[in-house]
């Protein structure tokens, strides 16, 4: 058998064995902001805020967005939602009608008057931004958004800062294009209209817009109120969380697309290819001609 031959032949070889091989499992998430994605304690930055890069072995590149306050790149803080703090709007448990959450993510207050806001080694008091901004997840690819909780809605539409605002929470594919775009006073409203004006008769009750279920984790609503939405079917690889206020984010949850399963054996064509590709093809052409001289 000549050279070329056998170098057709291997990559036939190696096209078939790579064909027949099984494709990476999905990957199911949980983001609780209680732990780094290796299991350890939280990474923070030398003044107290949180590293919102710790989470890129899950896929998710970085935590970005801005306050609105300052109109600065916004600072990102976990806050104990289990022990009273700077901010107990964001506490949970049975007081409330809530499981407990421990750690959830703010936007990390920056006005620091009278150095109310900073513990006394100079790192920030976790403490939630009360004009709001933006959270912003970057996700490497493309994932399969599951649910999400957002704590602490009560800023939600009202105009306490001159603005009558919901939060927003939109969503983009890795093409751009917005796959996602959820007004949570909309589905509060829904809430109330179904089942009244008591929060206590809503705990644990759902209700459903254009494909987002929103449940009520809570017996109130505004200050240490909790909600949940789940999706199905939602894929994209940016999602972002507006406020016109306060509030925090208690966890995440994705998986990346399941695409196991044997993949289909390439044509002789494919396989021509995939050595154009790794031969490059002019060593392949030198390869010919030196087998047609021979």
């Amino acid at each position: 058998m000549n050279r070329l031959n056998v170098v057709l032949s291997m990559g036939l070889a190696i096209a078939t064995l790579g064909a027949m091989a099984p494709a990476a499992k999905a990957g199911d998430f949980s983001l609780n902001f209680d732990y780094s994605a290796d299991g350890g304690s939280l990474r923070r930055n030398a003044d107290g805020t949180l590293d919102t890069t710790q989470w890129s072995d899950w896929g998710l590149t970085s935590i970005t967005g801005k306050n609105n306050r300052t109109q600065n790149a916004a600072k990102f803080n976990a806050y104990n939602t289990e022990k009273n703090g700077q901010d107990n709007d964001l506490r949970t448990g049975s007081t409330w009608g809530t499981e407990k959450q421990g750690s959830v993510l703010l936007i990390q207050e920056e006005d620091n008057k009278n150095n109310n806001y900073f513990a006394n080694n100079n790192k920030y008091r976790s403490d939630d931004e009360a004009w709001g901004g933006q959270v912003n997840f970057n996700f490497e690819d493309e994932i399969k958004l599951s649910s999400f909780t957002m704590l602490d809605i009560d800023d939600d539409g009202d105009d306490r800062h001159n603005y009558k605002k919901s939060i927003l929470v939109q969503g983009y594919d890795a093409t751009g294009e917005s796959v996602l775009n959820v007004n949570v006073a909309d589905l509060i409203d829904a809430m109330v209209l179904s089942y009244g004006s008591d929060a206590s008769n809503a705990y644990n009750q759902s209700v459903t817009i254009d494909g987002v279920t929103m449940t009520q984790k809570s017996n109130v609503r505004g200050d240490n109120s909790m909600f949940e939405f789940t999706f199905t079917d939602t894929y994209l690889s940016d999602i972002d969380f507006i406020y016109p206020g306060s509030g925090a984010i208690a966890g995440l949850e994705w998986s990346t697309p399941d695409v196991s399963g044997p993949r289909a054996v390439p044509e002789p064509t494919g396989v021509a290819s995939l050595l154009l590709m790794g031969l490059g093809a002019g060593k392949l052409r030198r390869l010919r001609k030196r087998n047609q001289e021979q």
